[in-house]
């Protein structure tokens, strides 16, 4: 049976060997899963505050057809297959014409090609994560970190999300609402412009010790203009209030890649309540 988790998952083993590992000095392997775009999804989901107060948490999957306007945000997801039936011989209580999990689901099925060169860089950007944030009184052990990533091959041309029939934040239906979304989520936390093969964001930019300004951007047209890769998941936030609650809404995502595909996927229908 396939385990599906959040794709950027570190498992602790002990005196494992994997053929798709590749090890470093810090006691990390990676396990790359590279994918084209052919696919996107869009997911509706609910944000998780500590209790008795408005400090976030976690993100999760929406699975009633309503959430308040404070929790609600949305994630995007790419893929070059559905995973969705593949969930649902593993856990016969999925239902594979619901909307994906908000994270992408791993799995060693349909890889396309890799390209070394992206993901030698990621490797290295994580190693100079941990190094930036190890406290340095760690003590030596015979575990093994392993790194399940995933990661997209195609580049991204144009990314839109509208409403299906319902007006909201003063634009009709079907006109775009990119302005009206944060980007904040990256999954995985890296970004790697497709023309030169080069990453311009990782893990180690989120890093407090960083200088100013150096940082992921938050809004769609700032990702696009790094001309980048697509991303397992990114998860969008509303950035103004919304009118007239409560509202039915179902959200639309269109993309393009480089490639001249137009994908697109619809949510179910929502309410998003005071």
């Amino acid at each position: 049976m396939k385990n599906y988790v959040l794709f950027i998952v570190i498992v602790v083993v002990s005196f494992t060997s994997c053929k798709k590992e590749e090890s470093n000095k810090e006691g990390y392997s990676f396990v790359f899963l590279p994918r084209k775009v052919k696919m996107v999804f869009i997911s509706p989901g609910t944000k998780i505050f500590y209790e008795g107060s408005k400090d976030l948490n976690n993100y999760a999957t929406l699975f009633e057809n309503s959430v308040p306007e404070d929790q609600f945000f949305i994630s995007i997801l790419t893929s070059n297959y559905d995973p969705r039936p593949d969930l649902a011989k593993d856990n016969p209580n999925y239902d594979p014409k619901s909307s994906m999990p908000i994270g992408y689901p791993y799995s060693f099925d349909n890889l396309d090609d890799p390209i070394p060169s992206v993901e030698q860089q990621i490797k290295l950007d994580f190693e100079k994560d941990v190094k930036q944030n190890s406290s340095g009184n760690g003590s030596a052990n015979n575990s093994e970190h392993i790194i399940f990533l995933e990661y997209r091959t195609s580049q991204i041309k144009a990314l839109t999300v509208s409403t299906l029939n319902t007006p909201l934040f003063g634009r009709q239906a079907g006109e775009s609402l990119n302005d009206f979304f944060d980007i904040v989520l990256y999954d995985p936390a890296v970004i790697i412009s497709a023309p030169t093969e080069r990453l311009v964001c990782g893990f180690s930019i989120l890093n407090h010790n960083n200088p100013p300004g150096k940082e992921f951007p938050t809004s769609i047209d700032e990702w696009l203009n790094f001309r980048p890769f697509g991303q397992a998941s990114m998860y969008l936030s509303p950035n103004k209030k919304m009118e007239g609650l409560p509202l039915n809404v179902q959200f639309v995502v269109q993309m393009e890649t480089a490639e001249g595909l137009v994908l697109s996927d619809t949510t179910r229908t929502i309410t998003i309540t005071e």
